[in-house]
């Protein structure tokens, strides 16, 4: 556990997925609050309680949890912490997550149901390799991420805007969508800190297009629109999902800004007026990714391709179940 700022604590806890630790926040005083809680593996489920401990505190002391969005590394947890306090105090943890993400909480396997559905059409509709697309072992993977993930009946929904009593002080959620439908950053203003979860993150992609909504919205233009929410915070620190403290925010929301064309520019130009997978334009944009990646690079350059189509740059075309693209 490291103090980040007074009475705000950073927790760093083990997550099977490449993109390594996942950060969630302790913030003490009344309401005992903390942001985010890792996936319900043993190895993390071990680490948060030593990290608490470390400061006298028990599954049971968290009052309040705020969840940054309802990914399964943010939220895998929380079942754990809600049956803990109700045995030990006779009442559940007040647990929050924006309206567009109850269901990842309150529905778990439902959501991870549709969730995977999405998953193997992506991957179906993005001429993936047989060779490549069996070493997924679907089965295996959804199984995984049912175990480590659990339905939270009692959790509530809050809307754009609303605030909480904080041992810091009041924090406002701000809607910031991308990431997931519901992704949310809780702003302090009274400390000049945003626990920014998933949607900035320091040094490392925020993956805005693998939410896999129903509407017909591009993630990825959403995300970057979203950015522009928290362009005009200097002074603000962010305390993101992952990684590292962002001290300069305005100067990391250009950074991503200028990366993401970079990734528009480089998946225009490899366009031809021959057909291509979303596939074959994956490993031209991303290069040789590993198969850990290949659902997040499909789904990037799936949105990267949809951006290009909306500013007639490329035309997308279906041809037996499989979406290809030609230069427009």
């Amino acid at each position: 556990m490291k103090n980040l700022i007074d009475r705000v604590s950073r927790i760093e806890i083990p997550t099977p997925f490449p993109v390594g630790n996942v950060n969630c926040y302790l913030i003490e005083g009344s309401p005992l609050t903390l942001i985010d809680t890792g996936p319900k593996t043993p190895k993390s489920l071990a680490a948060i309680q030593q990290e608490l401990q470390t400061v006298s505190y028990d599954l049971s002391d968290i009052e309040q949890i705020l969840l940054t969005h309802g990914h399964i590394d943010h939220v895998g947890l929380v079942a754990n912490f809600v049956k803990k306090r109700a045995h030990v105090h006779g009442n559940p943890t007040d647990v929050w997550v924006h309206e567009l993400d109850a269901e990842a909480v309150v529905d778990y396997e439902k959501y991870m149901d549709h969730y995977m559905v999405s998953i193997v059409k992506l991957i179906a509709a993005s001429g993936v390799p047989k060779y490549e697309s069996v070493m997924l072992a679907h089965e295996r993977r959804t199984e995984l991420f049912k175990s480590i993930g659990e339905s939270v009946p009692t959790a509530r929904s809050f809307k754009n805007n609303a605030s909480f009593k904080t041992g810091i002080g009041e924090v406002t959620a701000i809607w910031a969508p991308g990431h997931s439908p519901g992704s949310t950053c809780f702003v302090c203003d009274e400390q000049q800190v945003i626990f920014s979860g998933d949607h900035i993150l320091g040094d490392i992609s925020s993956n805005p297009s693998i939410s896999f909504d129903d509407s017909e919205r591009i993630g990825m233009m959403t995300y970057l629109e979203s950015l522009d929410h928290f362009s005009s915070r200097e002074g603000y620190i962010a305390f993101p999902g992952h990684r590292e403290p962002i001290l300069d925010i305005p100067t990391r929301i250009e950074t991503l800004h200028s990366e993401y064309d970079d990734k528009l520019q480089k998946a225009a130009d490899s366009l031809t007026y021959n057909p291509q997978t979303i596939y074959e334009i994956s490993r031209i944009v991303y290069g040789d990714y590993e198969t850990n990646s290949l659902v997040l690079a499909l789904a990037e350059s799936y949105d990267l391709l949809r951006i290009l189509e909306s500013r007639t740059q490329a035309k997308l075309i279906k041809q037996n179940g499989v979406i290809k693209v030609i230069k427009y």
